[in-house]
C-alpha cells in the first residue's frame, strides 16, 4: 500500500509536466509568445509605520505602543487620509532576550510589544508633510514607502489585450513568410512552456513594448529621498508593467 501511495504521488506531481510537454499538436503548428509593457508614474502612495517597545513592565510596553498608534492615526486623519485607508496589524507580544558574551546564556531583557500600520495617500505632497512631522525613534520607525495604481485592473486588461494581439501578429507574419496559412488557435497560456524545443522560462526574450498612458502604474518605486530642515522630498521614478502570453497556432493546409 505504501509503495502504491508513493507511486500515485509521483504520478500526480509529474502529470502537469507531462501534460505540458505533450501540449504540442502532432500536426504542423507555430509556437509564439506575445508581450506588452507599459511605463507609468505613481498616483497612490502607501506608508508603513512600525512600533516596537521593549520593557520589563509588559503593561507599560503595551500602553506605550497603543499611545504611539493613536497619535499616528490622529496625524494621518489630520493629513486627510480616510480611515478606510488606514490598516493596523494585531498586537504581537513576546519575551526579548540577549546572549551573555561570557556565558553564552540568554538573559531576559523584557517584554517586546509590536504593532504596525499602513496608510495610503492620494497625494505625494500630503505624504511628504506627514513624514516631515513624524517624530521617529527606536520605538517608532517608517518601515517602507510604496505605491499602488488606482486603475491597476484597467491597465492589466489593456496589457493583456496587447500581448494577445502580439501573438496573432507574430504567428501571422511567420506563417506568411514561409508560404503557409495560419489556422486555429490550439492552446494558450500565460505560463512559460518547456517543450521539446528546449526553451525554458528564462529563455524567452522580450520584444513587444507598449508604452501607454503615462499616468498609469503597477507599483511605485521611490528612487530617492532627503530631509532638509524638516522638509521631506520624495522623488519617484517610472515603473514598468509587463504581461506575456504563449500561444500555439495550427497551420492550415
Amino acid at each position: 500500500m505504501i509503495r502504491f501511495a508513493l507511486l500515485s504521488l509521483l504520478l500526480a506531481i509529474s502529470a502537469p509536466a507531462v501534460a505540458q510537454v505533450n501540449a504540442l499538436p502532432p500536426t504542423r503548428h507555430i509556437l509564439v509568445y506575445g508581450d506588452a509593457q507599459a511605463r507609468a508614474i505613481p498616483d497612490r502612495f502607501k506608508i508603513k509605520v512600525s512600533f516596537d517597545v521593549v520593557d520589563r513592565d509588559a503593561g507599560k510596553a503595551r500602553r506605550k505602543v497603543e499611545a504611539y498608534l493613536a497619535d499616528v492615526i490622529a496625524s494621518l486623519k489630520a493629513a486627510g487620509v480616510d480611515e478606510n485607508e488606514i490598516v493596523a496589524t494585531a498586537m504581537s507580544v513576546e519575551p526579548r532576550t540577549r546572549e551573555d558574551e561570557k556565558t553564552g546564556e540568554d538573559i531576559f531583557v523584557g517584554t517586546e510589544v509590536e504593532r504596525s500600520l499602513t496608510a495610503t495617500f492620494d497625494r505625494k505632497d500630503a505624504l511628504e508633510r506627514f513624514i516631515a512631522g513624524l517624530q521617529t525613534s527606536r520605538e517608532l520607525t517608517v518601515s517602507s514607502v510604496s505605491t499602488e495604481l488606482a486603475d491597476e485592473a484597467a491597465l492589466r486588461r489593456a496589457l493583456r489585450e496587447k500581448s494577445i494581439e502580439a501573438t496573432r501578429e507574430k504567428a501571422t507574419t511567420i506563417a506568411r513568410a514561409y508560404g503557409a496559412k495560419l489556422g486555429a488557435l490550439y492552446s494558450v497560456s500565460d505560463v512559460a512552456p518547456q517543450f521539446q524545443y528546449g526553451v525554458s522560462a528564462g529563455g524567452w526574450p522580450s520584444g513587444y513594448d507598449w508604452f501607454g498612458d503615462s499616468q498609469s502604474l503597477d507599483r511605485i518605486q521611490v528612487t530617492g529621498s532627503r530631509i532638509e530642515r524638516n522638509r521631506v522630498a520624495l522623488q519617484t521614478g517610472y515603473v514598468t508593467y509587463t504581461d506575456r502570453i504563449y500561444a500555439v497556432f495550427l497551420l492550415a493546409d
